[in-house]
This record gives C-alpha cells, sequence and structure tokens, in this order.
C-alpha cells in the first residue's frame, strides 16, 4: 500500500510541471504610455536639407492627423508620448549588385519616447526604395509613409485578447 501511494504522488509530481509547461507564457504587455497616449508631438530627426525627409515628415504629420485618435501638439512638454521620425541611409549596404549612392537602404525609423522620462519605449523602421525619378520616388515615400502610420496605430491600438491556440468564435 505504501509502495502505491508513493508512487502515485512520484508520479504527479512528474507530470504536473510537463502540463504546466505545455501552456504558452503570456504575451509581454504594451508600455501603458503607448496604448494611453492621446497628445503625440511629431519631431524630425532626419535630414533637415533633405525634400525627400521633409515631405515624407509632412505626410507622417497628415497621416497622423488623418487618424483623428491623437491630438498633435506643437511642444513635447504637452504630449503623453513622442514621436521622433529619422530618415536613414545605410551607405555601406546596397541594394542590389552595384554599390551606388544612389542605390543604398533607405528606411524610416519612428522611435517613441515617453517625454517625461525620456525612455525609448518603442521602435518601428520601414524600409525604402529609392528610386531616380521623382514621380518614383514620391510614390515609394507615399507608401512608405502610409506603411508606418499603420504600423503605429496597430501598435497602439487596443487588441482584444485572444488566448493563444484558441479560435476566436463571432456569431
Amino acid at each position: 500500500m505504501k509502495f502505491v501511494y508513493a508512487f502515485t504522488i512520484a508520479a504527479a509530481l512528474l507530470i504536473a510541471p510537463a502540463c504546466a509547461c505545455a501552456q504558452d507564457p503570456p504575451d509581454a504587455p504594451l508600455p501603458a504610455a503607448l496604448t494611453n497616449a492621446n497628445k503625440l508631438f511629431l519631431g524630425n530627426a532626419g535630414d533637415q536639407e533633405n525634400a525627400d525627409c521633409l515631405r515624407a515628415y509632412d505626410d507622417f504629420y497628415q497621416g497622423l492627423s488623418a487618424l483623428a485618435r491623437f491630438q498633435l501638439v506643437d511642444d513635447p512638454n504637452k504630449a503623453d508620448l513622442v514621436l521622433e521620425l529619422h530618415y536613414e541611409i545605410a551607405l555601406g549596404q546596397a541594394v542590389g549588385s552595384q554599390n551606388l549612392a544612389g542605390n543604398s537602404i533607405r528606411q524610416f525609423r519612428l522611435v517613441l519616447i515617453d517625454p517625461r522620462s525620456h525612455t525609448v519605449l518603442w521602435s518601428l523602421t520601414e524600409r525604402t526604395n529609392y528610386a531616380i525619378f521623382q514621380k518614383n520616388r514620391n510614390k515609394n515615400l507615399d507608401e512608405t509613409v502610409a506603411t508606418l502610420v499603420a504600423d503605429l496605430n496597430s501598435l497602439v491600438s487596443p487588441q482584444p485578447v485572444v488566448p493563444r491556440n484558441k479560435s476566436v468564435v463571432t456569431h
């Protein structure tokens, strides 16, 4: 009888941790400053002399305004969240087989900063295809900026909580 009791306890101890490990760990929560932000300040951390950078900054600002869920403020001290838009060119890394300056990888990086602690909370990056002709470059910039606005909106939007490994049923 003691043997059966000891065997049962040992088996339960061995099985219990295996069951607990089978569950996926919970997703890490987003910083509250991201999901609670209502007032945004947008800073241009790109090249002020670059027409593409200035155009992208204006387009991104208009994209934020079109979301109609944020109040854009002109002072970072009045903001719940500070956004820095960076226009980056990786001169040492070329797209394609030729290493030409016009073929360098270009990207926009949006850095989300807590205005009180100055802590970087998140960063979003989208690459853009450089084009020789201005019309094509404008099209590429438009697409990249629209994607970055959508990325931000998706990040800070409240998402329904769906348990892992379960499907959502709608009626």
